[in-house]
């Protein structure tokens, strides 16, 4: 099973990741920047702003000195809120070992460690926040933080978020 995110959860994340380098910067971030840094295309980038807007993560301004800030300190900004701005909410409504949805009436030997399971992935997500990733994202690029060696980062490039999506 491949626990993964979607492409726009994906474009979501690494667009938060941005917008907190440039909120420890000061600065806000403009639809090019954060296309360049995080190669998203283009065209896509507002739809993914549109996701951290409208979870709350994001504020933008029009205009010459406008742009997308981050709308809080990084540092309260759990992982499950980001990953759920682009994703929707982490939950299972389906049984994990059958084809329909999970009815109490006909729980399945697996579904209270499935339940328990899920509720640790979510723990784990919320137990960490956009600052972290920000630093980690900013010392991988910088080459200050060691890549494990199972790591399928192959060479370095211009952001940490994207050299793991062009390896070689």
């Amino acid at each position: 099973m491949d626990v993964a995110l979607s492409r726009r959860g994906d474009y979501v994340l690494r667009a938060a990741i941005y917008l907190s380098r440039a909120f420890l910067e000061n600065r806000s971030s403009k639809v090019r920047e954060v296309a360049e840094y995080t190669e998203i295309p283009v065209s896509f980038v507002p739809q993914v702003m549109s996701d951290l807007l409208r979870a709350g993560l994001a504020t933008s301004r029009a205009g010459r000195n406008g742009g997308y800030w981050i709308a809080r300190d990084p540092e309260t900004i759990s992982v499950l809120e980001v990953i759920e701005a682009g994703e929707g909410e982490i939950h299972s409504d389906r049984c994990a070992m059958g084809d329909g949805p999970c009815y109490w009436e006909n729980v399945c030997p697996l579904h209270e460690a499935w339940r328990l399971a899920l509720l640790s992935f979510r723990q784990g997500l919320e137990g960490s926040n956009l600052g972290e990733l920000a630093r980690r994202d900013a010392q991988l690029e910088a080459g200050t933080l060691a890549v494990p060696a199972n790591s399928h980062r192959k060479k370095k490039s211009r952001s940490a978020v994207t050299s793991a999506l062009n390896p070689g």
